[in-house]
């Protein structure tokens, strides 16, 4: 586990990240639901300004998802990255490794955030955020669930789900 400062795998920011969407939007009349949409979605239910990032990428891969959720308007406070080496890697990363990292690391006193941020869409998060995010009084927001809550939300679909965290059950 590693402690960084800054990053994402988009080295440019957001703004690539939403020309190609645009690209892939034109060739569908389907709406869609991307996760950077929904993170920012998500982020405003909390009026979340200031962040931890739990990523599962190296250094590199976390400076350049920092600087991403900079474009978006947030106050990155910290961030940590797991340094996994491929996707088979990081869906092995397990449960006490994640909790660890949001205990100690994250949501500390000093830190004085208003959510977590887990990156990296290999690495399952529902669980820890059940579990922690009554222990913390801190949002803990899996960009998979927030990707699924988003889409459900953009669709009509407004009810509460239990399992994937506040989020999917109070907004």
């Amino acid at each position: 586990m590693q402690v960084t400062d800054g990053g994402s795998p988009y080295g440019g920011g957001i703004d690539p990240i939403r020309s190609q969407m645009q690209v892939v939007e034109s060739y569908s009349d389907l709406g869609w639901a991307t996760w950077h949409d929904a993170i920012s979605a998500a982020l405003e239910c909390y009026r979340a300004k200031r962040i931890g990032i739990l990523a599962s990428w190296e250094s590199l891969g976390t400076a350049s998802g920092v600087k991403m959720f900079e474009d978006l308007g947030a106050e990155v406070v910290t961030s940590v990255g797991f340094s996994c080496a491929n996707s088979q890697h990081i869906a092995h990363v397990p449960d006490w490794a994640k909790e660890k990292a949001v205990l100690e690391l994250l949501a500390t006193a000093d830190n004085r955030l208003d959510a977590i941020v887990q990156c990296g869409t290999n690495m399952s998060m529902s669980t820890v955020s059940e579990r922690l995010e009554p222990i913390t009084g801190i949002p803990i927001l899996g960009i998979n669930a927030v990707t699924f809550w988003y889409a459900l939300r953009e669709n009509g679909f407004l009810g509460p789900l239990n399992g994937g965290g506040r989020l999917l059950r109070e907004h």
